[in-house]
């Protein structure tokens, strides 16, 4: 029997919201999800490099789409100097589910349910205990009827991130960029970080994701969430999207990171990948399954809060928990006229972008270039704000917005530092 999950919920408040426990998205799985926005961009080659398991009790095509995410941290697929390098010691023995989440997608709404590991339930085969051993019974086709016969939450998808995904992710995007106040060190982490602004490569972000001696629960949460953001930039940067190296070289990582069910078809990558950029951008809802702590005989475990459960299941599972995500202006892409302006003086940048939004449904009224500048600025009449706040959220770096007279329709006048890491 695994230790109990000691971080499980340190209580944290959201803007607007009542004040909940929040069971931290472990690292490992997230970051893949991030990336899909990157690999969805190579298509049905993409969707070929993630290998594919036999997975039973899963329910059929629907709005929205839910999808099981698990991490394990199983070390079955790391050698020994694997095992060595990320300073993750031995494998144990046996399936171990670190992370357990539901993903529930309607375009660019998300929302986030996590099954704490320690929580306890009846799983596939009658027998109750820790829901992260259903995957140990009976593979994933267990915890999927586990969480479905708990839930009533139709599952559509699963989708499975291995340990060392993370480090391998990292690495494609070039390493993400930290600065520390303070100099970290930590043997049972494996780093040895000096103070200062540093670029850590995938070893090094791995060690910094699972230090736990430098902070408290609440800090280490909010550290993890400050890396992601930076990661997810990295992903999304123009030297990401628009470098073809750099994109296979992800797409071939990532896809090796995951195991997906057989029914996941490029169209659903595409559908989880728009989930992914709603998570990443803000909106979606997190929530984690009410329980209660307690006791199972000499182990500590979590007690599913029926009353509180019950109606968050149900919301989940028609989807109504999406209208509380917001992100929906009700301007559409098609809506949107775009001229793009290269004043970042990388050749073809205007164009890559203009591609890059023309493919994501907007009409693109014009490509050239402009003067010199070193930070992207969208502009904007006043009636064309919310088109402009849309075409910010799809391009890559940091985007400035303008509102003016001298322009008829959103122009971006790409800056310097969408080049930057070109």
């Amino acid at each position: 029997m695994t230790e109990p999950d000691e971080d499980w919920g340190p209580t944290v408040s959201g803007r607007g919201r009542r004040r909940r426990r929040l069971r931290p998205l472990r690292t490992l799985a997230i970051v893949v999800l991030i990336a899909l926005i990157a690999v969805t961009a190579l298509g049905f080659w993409a969707s070929s490099r993630i290998p594919r398991q036999d997975v039973d009790g899963l329910a059929g095509a629907g709005r929205p789409m839910h999808v099981l995410v698990v991490g394990s941290d199983s070390r079955a697929d790391l050698t020994r100097e694997q095992q060595n390098e990320l300073t993750v010691g031995r494998d144990e023995g046996g399936l171990r589910t670190d992370t357990i989440f539901l993903m529930t997608i309607r375009g660019s709404r998300v929302a986030v349910l996590a099954f704490p590991r320690d929580l306890w339930v009846t799983r596939c085969d009658g027998s109750t205990g820790r829901i992260n051993a259903a995957e140990a019974i009976g593979g994933p086709s267990c915890l999927v009827t586990t969480i479905r016969e708990l839930s009533g939450i139709p599952i559509q998808h699963h989708l499975t991130v291995s340990f060392g995904g993370f480090r391998e992710v990292v690495d494609a995007v070039g390493g993400v960029e930290i600065c520390l106040e303070d100099a970290i060190s930590d043997r049972d982490a494996g780093i040895d970080l000096p103070a200062g602004c540093q670029r850590l490569d995938g070893v090094d972000a791995l060690g910094y994701v699972r230090v736990r001696k430098i902070d408290n629960d609440l800090q280490r949460i909010q550290r993890q969430q400050t890396f992601l953001r930076a990661l997810a930039g990295e992903v999304a940067s123009p030297s990401t999207l628009f470098n073809p190296v750099r994109l296979v070289s992800l797409a071939n990582e990532t896809g090796g990171a995951l195991t997906a069910d057989r029914g996941l078809s490029p169209i659903g990558l595409a559908r989880l990948a728009l989930g992914a950029r709603g998570l990443a951008g803000g909106a979606s809802v997190t929530e984690t399954v009410p329980s209660t702590i307690g006791r199972a005989g000499e182990a500590s475990v979590l007690f599913l809060d029926e009353a509180a459960a019950g109606p968050l299941f149900r919301a989940f599972a028609d989807g109504s928990i999406l209208d509380q995500a917001g992100g929906d202006t009700g301007v559409r892409p098609e809506d949107v006229p775009v001229t793009v302006l290269n004043g970042a003086g990388a050749p073809g940048l205007a164009r890559q972008v203009a591609d890059l939004l023309e493919g994501r449904g907007y009409p693109i009224a014009d490509v050239g270039n402009t003067d010199p500048r070193d930070r992207t600025l969208i502009q904007h009449t006043a009636a064309q704000r919310a088109g402009a706040e849309l075409v910010a959220s799809e391009i890559p770096g940091d985007v400035d917005l303008e509102e003016t007279s001298s322009v008829t329709q959103v122009t971006v006048l790409l800056g310097r530092n969408a080049a930057a890491r070109g």
